[in-house]
């Protein structure tokens, strides 16, 4: 029953999206036959250009915490181990997925929200359990701790990642100002049958 309404939800949000994009897709075109300058103008205003590289500089600066966290490494272990036994506790015995949704949500939507609430406090619950793991390791194993410290603690630069990021293409937008009339048209038909089809599937589905 759960899976049948979170498809049945999932297959109305996804024809909504096609339907909002089919609908901006044929005023594009419209656009383009009536007023070709208005729209290519407007393309312009959109097509700004956002360094990636420069979003990203600020979390390429490493900082040093291992010097604090071996200062203090039995208390933070003791509040891995018993923040984790705590959260863990709590969150399988007093969390009542299914109340909690017929307070935040309609009643045909309980179903969809408790099994939404229910996948995230198991989450939540594998989280706790693997912090309490990492607790007691720091407390009897501090050796295997310093390891796993070297072997996860490598610097990968975002900003040689997403270098090709910044490059721009701009073809299929040359293309479009170069024939906008039967860009235009196609784009029109193209769009006018996919609102067509949204409607068609809503209506079906509805």
């Amino acid at each position: 029953m759960y899976i049948n309404l979170l498809w049945h939800m999932l297959v109305q949000v996804l024809i909504v999206v096609f339907l909002v994009v089919a609908i901006a897709g044929l005023g594009v075109g419209l656009g383009l036959i009536l007023s070709r300058e208005k729209t290519t103008q407007l393309f312009h205003t959109l097509n700004r250009w956002v360094s990636t590289r420069h979003a990203l500089k600020a979390v390429e600066i490493p900082y040093e915490t291992e010097r604090i966290t071996h200062q203090y490494q039995r208390w933070l272990a003791a509040g891995f181990v018993l923040g984790g036994l705590f959260a863990s506790f709590v969150l399988a015995t007093s969390v009542d997925v299914t109340a909690l949704s017929r307070v935040l949500v309609e009643r045909r939507f309980v179903p969809f929200l408790a099994v939404v609430l229910d996948s995230a406090r198991w989450f939540l619950i594998v989280g706790s359990a693997a912090g309490v793991v990492i607790g007691a390791m720091l407390l009897f194993y501090p050796n295997a701790e310093i390891a796993l410290e070297k072997f996860a603690n490598q610097w990968v630069s975002s900003r040689r990642i997403a270098r090709t990021g910044d490059d721009m293409h701009m073809t299929l937008d040359t293309l479009v100002e170069a024939h906008p009339t039967p860009a235009g048209w196609v784009i029109s038909c193209t769009s006018a049958a996919g609102v067509l089809c949204a409607i068609f599937m809503l209506v079906r589905y509805y």
